[in-house]
């Protein structure tokens, strides 16, 4: 009894004394590695070794210099093929047994980390001192980071070859590992049911030393090249766990070939079909999984793969007097070859090469690959033509205007690309626990094991064995990591297919509980055709008629209780009839070109107000999303809570929204509620497997059973139940292609009314009536919209838009990103007006500048001055 109690104290003593190694090794401070100067002298540069994790994994720059981060990447497979650097908006791309630069511009100090593509091994970019004037200023996401550039279709390519070279590889060892794997676990399998069903030699522990040492060493390498190396790193992963579960097994049995006695008697079975058993389905699990995720990005690659290889160039400087449609007169060239400017000629039922303009000719083409609508355009000579869209019936020549990677479709794929790279709200709590996750496996094995030997029943050494090496391989921290990004990455790029962009997974996430709608009018509920007889200074729109799909959206709103709000310039009358037409809630008319973004920061201001005076929690359908395709649009995009730009307007429109919808249609906005709700829906599906199979798996590996029936878990089904795992993950994401995202999209009628509006007027902007304008949601029945007269004649800019500093619905902008964040009205001193937003800014030299022919010209932020600096002689016009 003595030496019971002696061994259980000695036990618990060192599962004591492992568990602070382990808390002490992996969560102790780690010295970061500092970069260094080029021999320029201009930009910092830093090596770090991708091989089982980052080394180093922390690196240290100075703030206010460019920095330069060489990956040398020194392994293949999925997991670490590329590098995410979440708060810049930077997903790179990492080839195999490769060196790849990744550039970042000046950076103000912060901490900005940074991860594999499956989110399972992470590293951190120290930005330390003091930056220079220019740069402290800079938020981090206004930074404009960028990997090497490459066309989509090119990084495509690569992809698909790593892919398919690594699912070569598996397939292989998968065949081997089975080969030599199945003998000895048949064997085993029938020696244990009945002895007397095989020869002795058959199970020679010797025997099955020899058969599975190569499916150890050679088929397990792909698995300790990368789980051992993370464990020294401090990084580490599920190869770490199934390395050591797998070694701790393959020793002990090899101990008991060599030297049985040292176990005492009912410990001396080899494990060595389960060290098999296991890696051979690690194996065809990860085979499986890198099979399924070539799924999860299917919908942008078949964009990427709608470009056709090759395009006729005409020979000749135009098609006037010449037969182009004749094969003499043009020369078939590989699509990377044509140049900006080349004419080409694209005949009936063939794919338009790249973006251009037609010059001659004329046809019906087929754009839902792009906008996602399925109604041909009819296009003819000066009509701009997209890459990859078809031409239904006629032929045409086109000069091409954008090739390679600035074409339309590239841009589709960098954009969703640089999403996939940005990290949903979401996704923040399975971060934090999957960083503590293996650690704590760890910890939870050492219990285990010390427990069972013990207090366990005979044989304890061996029943401590195989519950601790259960317990270590069971544990899926890939599950965790992937549960988000997985259904993040389908639902961009079913998103794109269907013609709506998203710039971020926050934007992702939020678009599901947006309350309100926020329209601009002209341009984007109507036509926005000027009236033909109006003068060209003063562009009138009384005639302007309502967009195709403007009632169906609206009505599908309202239908969903989404309040619906108009801002127009135009005067109550006009907008009025507008309003009635499409089914519109509220009209602000007459607003000033500079008074959008104060009636969305109204609105939002009074959301707060009565969720503060009412003591209740933000209500979960409350977000408020503006639409819009102007420049004037461009400043209250950025500042709602959700920006959704029209695709055929400005580029500023789209620069400053979290969605663009590439048509004009307005039923994108339902699709983009749905795709949210989908997306979501997914994610905790995901997130459910993910928390419920480790909740569950671990106590059952740990024997919690064993009292009540006897019974442990083999490592074996353990391996099965890990393998497959991250596979029900990637399937489940897969779902979300099915997804029909068009619901409530489709044609359905709008409410309207008959008699005139009521007219309101505001007076001062402060003293229009709340109700007027958040009122709460509406039912779908005929109505009258309330229409608010915008007769102030300056804006007060104190309140122009509310501080978003606290603001829970802060955006990351990965397009531009930066956040449109306004300065209070300087109190004195020279001012200067921002022409991007009109706000008035102080002229000192904490100033927002830029310099355009030789002026300067002072912003209330850097989001405005990186808009004028896209088209200054526009906002110099207005």
């Amino acid at each position: 009894m003595e030496f019971n109690l002696f061994s259980t104290a000695a036990a618990l003593i060192a599962a004591t004394a492992l568990t602070w190694l382990v808390l002490r090794f992996f969560f102790g401070e780690q010295k970061a590695a500092s970069g260094a100067m080029d021999v320029s002298g201009k930009r910092q540069t830093a090596t770090i070794t991708v091989k089982g994790g980052y080394s180093p994994a922390v690196v240290s720059m100075r703030a206010g210099t460019p920095i330069t981060l060489t990956f040398d990447r020194q392994e293949t497979g999925e997991c670490t093929s590329h590098v995410v650097f979440g708060d810049l908006g930077l997903d790179a791309m990492l080839p195999g047994n490769a060196v790849t630069d990744v550039e970042l511009p000046a950076l103000p100090a912060g901490e900005y980390p940074f991860a594999c593509g499956m989110n399972m091994v992470h590293g951190l970019l120290k930005v330390e001192g003091n930056a220079s004037a220019g740069t402290d200023k800079l938020h981090p996401l206004t930074a404009s980071a960028e990997a090497p550039m490459l066309d989509s279709a090119e990084a495509e390519r690569r992809e698909a070859a790593e892919r398919t070279k690594e699912i070569t590889s598996l397939t292989r060892l998968v065949a081997i590992g089975t080969v030599l794997t199945l003998p000895v676990f048949i064997v085993t399998m029938l020696h244990m049911a009945n002895p007397m069903l095989v020869p002795h030699w058959m199970v020679n522990p010797w025997l099955q030393a020899i058969l599975i040492t190569p499916v150890m060493f050679y088929c397990g390498h792909p698995i300790h090249a990368v789980g051992f190396p993370a464990l020294a790193h401090r990084s580490p992963d599920m190869n770490s766990l199934v390395s050591l579960g797998t070694s701790a097994a393959y020793l002990y049995s090899l101990v008991t070939c060599v030297a049985p006695q040292v176990f005492p008697e009912g410990s001396r079975e080899p494990y060595f079909e389960s060290v098999g058993v296991v890696i051979t389905l690690v194996l065809v699990g990860r085979l499986l999984e890198t099979k399924a995720r070539e799924g999860t990005g299917k919908a942008v690659q078949s964009l990427i793969k709608l470009r056709p290889r090759n395009a006729h160039k005409l020979n000749a400087a135009s098609p006037e007097n010449v037969e182009w449609l004749n094969p003499a007169n043009f020369t078939d060239m590989d699509i990377d070859t044509i140049a900006v400017g080349d004419l080409l000629v694209v005949k009936n039922g063939e794919r338009v090469p790249t973006d251009g303009i037609i010059v001659a000719g004329n046809a019906s083409i087929d754009e839902s690959m792009i906008t996602g609508e399925s109604k041909p355009v009819t296009k003819t000579t000066g009509a701009a033509v997209t890459g990859a869209t078809v031409l239904l019936k006629g032929d045409l020549v086109m000069q091409a205007t954008q090739v390679g990677a600035n074409t339309v479709l590239s841009q589709i794929a960098a954009m969703v690309a640089r999403a996939q790279a940005t990290k949903a709200p979401v996704q923040q709590l399975a971060d934090r626990i999957a960083r503590y996750f293996v650690p704590a496996v760890m910890v939870i094995a050492i219990w285990t094991f010390a427990i069972w030997i013990a207090l366990g029943p005979a044989p304890q050494l061996a029943h401590a064995l195989i519950t601790a090496v259960s317990v270590l391989i069971i544990a899926c921290p890939c599950a965790l990591g992937l549960a988000t990004p997985l259904s993040v990455t389908v639902s961009l790029g079913l998103g794109a297919t269907n013609g709506v962009l998203v710039t971020s997974a926050k934007a992702l996430e939020q678009a599901r509980r947006i309350g309100t709608v926020v329209f601009d009018k002209t341009g984007t509920i109507t036509r926005g055709v000027v009236d033909a007889t109006a003068d060209w200074n003063k562009p009138s729109y009384e005639q302007d008629t309502v967009k195709e799909g403007s009632p169906e959206a609206i009505a599908a709103l309202r239908a969903r209780g989404i309040r619906t709000v108009m801002l127009s310039g135009d005067k109550a009358e006009v907008a009025g009839r507008i309003a009635r037409e499409v089914g519109i809630d509220t009209v602000i008319c007459e607003v000033k070109p500079d008074g959008k973004a104060y009636w969305i920061a109204k609105l939002q201001r009074e959301r707060d107000e009565n969720t503060a005076t009412s003591g209740s929690s933000r209500a979960p359908h409350d977000l408020i999303a503006m639409v819009g395709d102007g420049i004037n649009d461009a400043p209250a995009l950025a500042q709602a809570d959700l920006g959704i730009a029209i695709g055929t307007g400005t580029d500023v429109a789209m620069q400053s929204a979290d969605v663009t919808l590439m048509s004009g249609d307005l039923r994108g906005v339902i699709r983009t509620i749905n795709l949210s709700n989908a997306t979501m829906r997914n994610i905790r599906e995901n997130l459910g497997w993910a928390f419920g199979y480790n909740i569950i798996g671990i106590p059952i590996a740990a024997g919690v059973l064993y009292p009540f029936t006897g019974w442990l878990l083999s490592p074996m089904i353990a391996g099965l139940a890990m393998a497959l795992s991250s596979v029900c993950l990637v399937l489940n994401a897969n779902r979300l292609h099915a997804a029909n995202i068009n619901v409530g999209a489709a044609d359905s009628t709008a409410g309207s009314g008959s008699s005139t509006a009521g007219i309101e007027s505001a007076g001062s902007a402060e003293s229009a009536n709340a109700a007027n304008i958040t009122g709460s949601t509406t039912s779908n029945a005929p109505h009258e919209p309330t229409v608010i007269i915008d007769d102030r004649t300056t804006l007060n800019h104190t309140n122009h838009v509310s501080d978003q500093s606290n603001n829970p619905t802060n955006k990351e902008n990965t397009m531009d990103m930066g956040m449109h964040m306004h300065h209070n009205a300087p109190a004195g001193g020279e001012t200067a007006t921002d022409p991007v937003c009109g706000m008035t800014v102080a002229v000192n030299a904490d100033a927002i500048t830029r310099e355009y022919e030789g002026k300067s010209y002072y912003f209330c932020g850097e989001h405005c001055a990186t808009n004028f600096m896209k088209a200054p002689q526009v906002f110099l016009e207005q």
